[in-house]
C-alpha cells in the first residue's frame, strides 16, 4: 500500500445483514447472494468466502468468468450467472458446473448437445419478462418456449424467475408483475411442468413484497448494508474507503484550486490534497460537491475531482496534519458518509457508486475490531 487509500470490508455487518434477510424470509426460503461485478465492488473471492461461511444457497454472478474464477479457486456453491452468453459458451457451463439462464431456444439446443456429448444432465433457470424489458420471454407468450424446453431430454428445468424494474416506485405494477408470474407458474403446472426453484425477490422484493418471496430469493445492496430505496430495515454498512492528506498549503484570498478554476478562494485558506480521485472510482462529478470526514468533522471537495487526487478546503482548521486519516465512505466518532449520500451528491444510484470502485484499491477485511485484517488485491491474498 504505497498510495495511502484503501477500502475496508466489515465482516461482522455481512454477518448481521445476512441473519436480517434471513430472519425476513424464513428457513423455507432459499438464499441467493448477489456477487455480480466484484460483490458489488467489495471483493469477490473474500466475500464468496463469507457468504459460503454462512451458508448461502446460491451465489448469483453477472459473468462466467467470475463463475470461473470462483470455480478455479475451489468453490462448490451452486452458481447461477444471472445474464445470457453467446451460444458458442456453452459447454463451458458444463465443464464448471455453473447453471445458465436460459432466454433462447438456441443457446438451449447447442447447450443439450453438448450435455449430452458428456452424458450430462444440465440445470438451467429461464428468465421471463414482467416488465423489465431487458432480458427473457414475454411471460404471456412463456409456456411455448418453456414447452419446447421440457423436450430437451439433457436440460433439467430447475428455475423459473423474473426481475423488478420499479419495485420501489410502483407498487400496482410489481404486483401485476407478481400476479403475472404466478398465473404462469400455474399454467405450467397444469402441463406437469414444475419447477424446483421460483425466485422473483430482489432487495426490495424481500423487504416490501411478501408474495413475492416464493422459495428463493436474490439480495444484492441489502446485503452489503446499502439501502437502494428508503427501505425500513436496520442495516449495517460493510464497506468504507479512506485515504490521507498527502500535501497541505496555505493559500491566499482569490487563488484558484484544480483543472477549470471552478474554485477560487474568498479568503485565505488551508487547501489538503488526497490520495483519491476519479480513476479510483470518486466520481467526478462531486466536484464542489462532495464531503470528507477528517477528525471527526466534515469538510468539502474544492475544485473539480482529478484523476488521482481531491483537495479538500480545510478553512482555519490547524490540528490536521500530513498523513491525517481521511474518511470518503464510512464512519467517524459520531459521523457518517454513506454510499447512499454520495449517490445522493452526484445525482446517481448507489449501484454505480460501489461498482466503479476501482480493484486496483486493495480491500482489508475485519470482523469487528482493525487487529488481524486481511488484505486482498486483484484477488490475492498477502
Amino acid at each position: 500500500m504505497y498510495r495511502p487509500l484503501w477500502i475496508e470490508v466489515n465482516l461482522r455487518a455481512l454477518r448481521n445483514n445476512f441473519k436480517r434477510i434471513r430472519r425476513i424470509v424464513g428457513r423455507g426460503v432459499k438464499i441467493m447472494a448477489t456477487l455480480k461485478q466484484e460483490a458489488y465492488g467489495h471483493g469477490l473471492i473474500p466475500l464468496a468466502r463469507e457468504f459460503s461461511f454462512l451458508g448461502v444457497d446460491f451465489f448469483g454472478l453477472g459473468s462466467l468468468e467470475e463463475a470461473i474464477i470462483l470455480r478455479e479457486k475451489g468453490f462448490r456453491d451452486p452458481i447461477l450467472i444471472l445474464s445470457s452468453l453467446e451460444t458458442k459458451f456453452a459447454q463451458e457451463f458444463i465443464r464448471y458446473k455453473v447453471i445458465p439462464t436460459v432466454v433462447d431456444l438456441k443457446f438451449a439446443k447447442k447447450l443439450n448437445e453438448e450435455a449430452r456429448k458428456r452424458n450430462k444432465i444440465v440445470p438451467i433457470h429461464i428468465k421471463i419478462d414482467t416488465g423489465m424489458g431487458r432480458l427473457g420471454i414475454w411471460h404471456k407468450e412463456a409456456g411455448e418456449f418453456i414447452k419446447k424446453l421440457a423436450e430437451f431430454k439433457n436440460l433439467y428445468l430447475e428455475g423459473l424467475f423474473t426481475h423488478f424494474p420499479s419495485a420501489d416506485t410502483d407498487v400496482k405494477f410489481t404486483n401485476n408483475q407478481i400476479k403475472g408470474f404466478n398465473n404462469l407458474v400455474d399454467n405450467l403446472r397444469k402441463e406437469c411442468i414444475v419447477f424446483r426453484y421460483l425466485h422473483c425477490a430482489n432487495s426490495i422484493g424481500i423487504v416490501n413484497y411478501k408474495n413475492s418471496h416464493f422459495n428463493l430469493v436474490r439480495p444484492g445492496l441489502i446485503l452489503y448494508g446499502i439501502n437502494p430505496s428508503s427501505l425500513g430495515i436496520e442495516l449495517n454498512p460493510a464497506l468504507s474507503l479512506r485515504s490521507k492528506i498527502i500535501f497541505i498549503k496555505r493559500v491566499e484570498k482569490g487563488r484558484s484550486i484544480s483543472y477549470g478554476r471552478t474554485f477560487i478562494t474568498k479568503f485565505p485558506t488551508t487547501i489538503g490534497t488526497v490520495a483519491c480521485g476519479y480513476a479510483d472510482g470518486y466520481p467526478w462529478i462531486l466536484s464542489n460537491r462532495g464531503k470528507v470526514i477528517i477528525k471527526n468533522k466534515l469538510f468539502k471537495v474544492v475544485g473539480r475531482v482529478c484523476m488521482d487526487h481531491i483537495m479538500v478546503n480545510l478553512g482555519q482548521v490547524s490540528n490536521i496534519k500530513l498523513g491525517q486519516e481521511v474518511i470518503l465512505i464510512g464512519k467517524g466518532k459520531n459521523l457518517r458518509i454513506t454510499v447512499e449520500d454520495l449517490a445522493n451528491w452526484a445525482g446517481t444510484i448507489p449501484y454505480e457508486i460501489v461498482s466503479r470502485l476501482s480493484l486496483k484499491i486493495p480491500r482489508i477485511y475485519k470482523l469487528s475490531s482493525y487487529k488481524n485484517k486481511t488484505t486482498y488485491t486483484h484477488n490475492k491474498k498477502k
